[in-house]
């Protein structure tokens, strides 16, 4: 069975198309060109079942449902967070606040890590770190900025010019240093705490990190944790769902 799974983040609408079990064809388009899905789509054989993450504005939604319905008069399955599924626990206080996004990327996670503990680790235009015990138990996480976001935080905000073609360095001797090597010192240091405090909580050893988005490369070199990297974590999660009998249960089509 073909699925189309499409990922629409803050930034980017990511797609792929997958059947017998490999991906087929992926693509992406920026949030503002989302009229050019119906390009791409119009290339592609029809799925049998669209699988979508949404977290963008509502009319964003409401446009790729058009293309999606109009291309193959089909109707999207939005995805939202459960309290469990796919050997899960979500511990959020509302388990269906929980972002679409972070609740996929927990679930290809733990099939991706053997079922083991881990850290989840998504990178786009922010950073989420999303704890996972050997139980399959979502203790909670965080979200941060991205390095995108950081550079331009300081950008707009202060007199500070920075060049994105910098280097990381121990202790920076320029300006342009100090800015690349402080994002990174951010956002490995929020990786390190939340690790740490896992290993103290549970009296156990170092655990993995998998990590995923477009804002990976940056940091993957600086991250001293057993790494595990997937190229897209919510594509991914969106095929285990697609491939399930749990789909209409995981969907919603309210507003």
């Amino acid at each position: 069975m073909a699925i189309l799974a499409i990922d629409s983040g803050n930034s980017y609408i990511k797609w792929g198309l997958y059947g017998a079990n490999q991906w087929i064809k992926k693509g992406k388009v920026h949030q503002s060109d989302v009229s050019l899905l119906a390009i791409q789509f119009k290339h592609l054989f029809k799925p049998k079942l669209v699988v979508a993450s949404h977290v963008g504005r509502v009319s964003t939604r409401h446009e790729i449902a058009n293309i999606v319905a109009s291309l193959y008069a089909l109707e999207p399955n939005w995805i939202v967070a459960q309290e469990y599924g796919f050997g899960i626990t979500n511990h959020y206080i509302n388990p269906m606040q929980l972002g679409c996004d972070r609740w996929l990327a927990l679930i290809a996670a733990w099939e991706k890590n053997n079922r083991r503990r881990c850290l989840v680790v998504n990178i786009g235009t922010a950073m989420t770190v999303d704890v996972l015990t050997d139980h399959g138990e979502f203790l909670g996480g965080i979200i941060t900025p991205s390095a995108h976001l950081i550079f331009e935080s300081l950008r707009l905000n202060t007199q500070l010019n920075y060049s994105q073609k910098s280097n990381y360095n121990d202790f920076p001797l320029t300006t342009n240093e100090a800015i690349h090597s402080g994002a990174i010192y951010c956002l490995v240091g929020a990786i390190e705490r939340m690790q740490q405090l896992f290993v103290d909580k549970f009296n156990c050893s170092m655990i993995d990190c998998v990590i995923s988005g477009g804002g990976a490369s940056i940091l993957l070199p600086f991250i001293k944790l057993p790494i595990v990297f997937v190229d897209e974590l919510v594509l991914e999660g969106l095929v285990i769902i697609g491939n399930s009998d749990q789909i209409d249960s995981c969907s919603s089509n309210s507003e």
